[in-house]
């Protein structure tokens, strides 16, 4: 006998040749989409595929789909963007309720109507999706101020290859049953599930805001006084320590070595009294600061630097504070770098020819209390990088969350941590 044959047909639509480029993966190419209109209708469509089976890639924005190792199979594009509306909004309660496929600056206007905000800002947010953010647990610059995804999330809805919706979470604040079920699919990159709704608590937005720029000889007094000035109440909202060429591609042509920008929130009075502080800290720690006009883009392009074009390799170590310097003394010459050291996070851009160098000395340098992931990398280069680095001490249990809810392996396979 021949090559046995699919006995069923792939679910899903016909897409285009242009479509299939776009909703490419690390240079696999999907034969049909899919476009659910809310969560049943998701479950539904996974469990299409699950019968099939039909390896199912999650597309919201596309904004992060340059994460994770290269798939073993795919087959099915799974779009969230027929699912972007805001379902439920209460801004008494400061909570909101929406789908997936919402991006983040639809949500944010409308936020910002009742003059209040989600303080997450992930890159590229007029493309990045709710859903990809959660599953990325794509945080943005004022992480150490503000939380992570896990901080702001309340209630979460997750269609299974099954056909079944689960809900866990509520819609206040102070109603934390599920709260587990969250926090295994937040950073989870999609592998178990697709995340179709999302439960928000929100904040008022700032009454005023500042930048204090200063710039410094070295990289590690910058991060020290950055250090220093999280552990103050009057604490930056954002502080990012950045090398020349990431200061140029923010909009910034001076020729300095290292820079520490610092974004100050808050009621106007606190603001001021922040910027004082900022200001002693840096000339504190030897750094000078500036007072030339910022920029109006110059957050954004910060914040969107971290999701680079095709041809860059990415880089984050993620580790204690105090293992900082280690690591930046690790940093290869020929690296861009932006920090936050608050949050003990260093994202690097890399030649593609000297990438896997620097990824070795680097996790070396972190140590096992760290961990450096691959945030992005051509598809030519990923295969000869090791993504995720070893799996961590739980990944059994990991393993077997994965075989329980998607017994199959359809979803987003071999992406995740030790190729589940």
């Amino acid at each position: 006998m021949g090559i046995e044959a699919r006995v069923k047909p792939l679910p899903g639509h016909q897409i285009s040749v242009e479509q299939q480029r776009l909703m490419s993966v690390d240079g696999l190419l999907p034969s049909k989409v899919m476009r659910p209109e809310d969560a049943g209708d998701a479950a539904a469509g996974l469990r299409l595929c699950d019968l099939g089976p039909a390896a199912v890639i999650v597309w919201g924005g596309g904004t992060q789909m340059r994460l994770g190792s290269v798939p073993r199979r795919y087959e099915i594009a799974f779009s969230t963007e027929g699912m972007t509306r805001m379902l439920e909004y209460q801004p008494a309660d400061l909570t909101c309720r929406v789908e997936a496929g919402m991006r983040l600056t639809d949500l944010q206007a409308t936020l910002a109507a009742q003059g209040q905000r989600l303080p997450l800002d992930p890159p590229r947010p007029e493309r990045a999706t709710v859903g990809g953010m959660v599953a990325a647990n794509a945080n943005g610059l004022g992480r150490a101020r503000y939380g992570t995804v896990r901080d702001w999330v309340i209630g979460i809805a997750v269609a299974y290859p099954s056909g079944k919706v689960a809900r866990a979470g509520g819609k206040v604040v102070k109603n934390v049953a599920g709260y587990d079920l969250m926090k295994l699919h937040i950073g989870a990159l999609g592998t178990l599930g697709v995340v179709a709704e999302v439960n928000f608590k929100v904040q008022a937005r700032p009454e005023a805001q500042a930048t204090v720029l200063g710039h410094f000889d070295a990289a590690l007094p910058a991060i020290g006084a950055a250090t220093s000035l999280a552990r103050q109440y009057l604490a930056p909202s954002a502080a990012i320590v950045i090398d020349r060429h990431v200061l140029w591609a923010c909009g910034l042509t001076a020729d300095w070595r290292w820079a520490l920008a610092l974004k100050l929130e808050g009621y106007g009075r606190e603001v001021d009294a922040a910027r004082d502080l900022a200001v002693r800290a840096v000339r504190d720690a030897g750094g000078r600061v500036e007072g030339q006009d910022i920029p109006a883009a110059f957050w954004d392009a910060a914040r969107d630097w971290s999701a680079p074009p095709d041809e860059v390799v990415l880089l984050r170590a993620i580790t204690p504070v105090g293992k900082l310097p280690a690591v930046v003394a690790a940093i290869p010459a020929d690296a861009q770098t932006l920090s936050q050291p608050a949050s003990g996070i260093v994202d690097l851009r890399l030649p593609a020819a000297t990438a896997a160098t620097g990824l070795k000395g680097l996790r070396a340098a972190a140590g096992e209390e760290g961990q450096v992931v691959v945030l992005s990398a051509p598809a030519s280069v990923k295969p000869g990088l090791d993504v995720w680095g070893p799996p961590p001490p739980g990944f059994p249990i990991m393993r077997a969350l994965k075989q329980a809810l998607d017994p199959n392996g359809i979803v987003n396979p071999g992406r995740f941590v030790g190729g589940i």
